[in-house]
């Protein structure tokens, strides 16, 4: 994980919430990644404004009782949204 590295959302993704699922959509590629509550909350964090560790401390702070698995699930988001070219780190 990029700890202190700026995660900034991709220009070429949009956010589209359908039925209740959260998905991000790439319009040129038609290509279409399911977010779950996790990954849909980080992917609104990335501004580029925060590091990954601020990512983090935020979202430990909003859910104190899954502190233990936050830093990881984290992680896997970020790293699933870079794969995708969802997220670019600055």
């Amino acid at each position: 994980m990029e700890a202190t590295k700026n995660p900034r959302q991709s220009s070429d993704y949009r956010l589209e919430a359908i039925d209740g699922e959260v998905l991000l959509y790439h319009p040129e590629r038609t290509k279409t990644l399911y977010l779950n509550e996790t990954a849909s909350l980080v992917w609104n964090l990335c501004s580029g404004e925060r590091t990954t560790d601020e990512i983090v401390r935020l979202l430990e702070e909003a859910f104190p009782d899954a502190e233990a698995t936050v830093s990881h699930d984290v992680e896997q988001a970020l790293r699933r949204l870079h794969e995708h070219k969802a997220i670019e780190y600055r």
